[in-house]
């Protein structure tokens, strides 16, 4: 769940379009409307759960965020997924809150200069568990390019996408099977596009009746899955220029 849609990194090929994002922070009354709501539906059932962006440690009220989600979910793995330039710069209320609620720090790695030794201790201290990214050397970025006529294979898109069943997506009340649909609305927005989404291409946790209704939308593609070419490529790290070509595919 993004607790922040804006990034301080801005990475090119994001595919959760944070740097198209005007800076923006989850609404806290619907963030815990909605996790009271997935609990009631099922709190031991979900055992994972991530709270990121954008770059989540952008916002101020993450002590409060994370006592909400571990009240809703006592026994779930929780992380705050980050690229961890904001760490050294975080309050000791931020670091006493996330030792209290057991909250794991998960920094994703980009090559850029980071004081991980400086982050580790802190974390040490504060009795925190805090993973790296495979501990990963290299420069690049995968790219996710989509096809803005929507003409792809729903099952072939969908059979070979990384995001599905892995990276499920809570937002504004409906849960979405990739990052990629939960916030098309920002590239549409961006660049002026109408990449469409149906009521089939999420599922309203207001309207499940229990979470195997939920994790039965998971499994199957959806419509939106039409956007997405097979599988992606890799491509070079840098910064986002913000041009469209950086996540549409191009016509040959």
């Amino acid at each position: 769940m993004h607790i922040a849609d804006h990034c301080n990194l801005n990475c090119a090929y994001c595919s959760h379009y944070s740097p198209l994002s005007k800076a923006k922070f989850v609404d806290i009354v619907q963030y815990e409307n909605d996790f009271k709501r997935l609990a009631e539906l099922g709190a031991d059932k979900i055992t994972h759960l991530r709270l990121m962006g954008g770059e989540p440690l952008l916002n101020g009220e993450i002590p409060n965020i994370v006592r909400i989600a571990r009240e809703c979910f006592p026994q779930c793995k929780i992380q705050i997924v980050t690229n961890g330039t904001l760490l050294l710069k975080q309050s000791e209320e931020f670091w006493n809150a996330c030792s209290k609620y057991n909250i794991g720090i998960y920094i994703s790695y980009y090559p850029i200069n980071l004081d991980y030794e400086a982050v580790k201790a802190l974390a040490l201290k504060h009795k925190i568990k805090l993973t790296y990214d495979n501990g990963a050397t290299d420069r690049t970025m995968a790219k996710f390019e989509l096809d803005l006529e929507g003409g792809q294979d729903c099952y072939e898109a969908f059979r070979k996408c990384g995001a599905a069943n892995s990276c499920a997506n809570l937002r504004k009340g409906k849960i979405y099977q990739c990052p990629t649909s939960a916030n098309i609305d920002i590239f549409n927005e961006y660049f002026s596009q109408n990449l469409e989404l149906s009521q089939k291409d999420y599922i309203d946790i207001y309207e499940a009746k229990c979470m195997d209704e939920i994790f039965e939308f998971l499994c199957n593609p959806a419509p939106f899955c039409r956007f997405c070419t097979n599988g992606g490529t890799v491509s070079e790290w840098r910064t986002s220029r913000k041009e469209i070509s950086e996540w549409a595919a191009q016509k040959t």
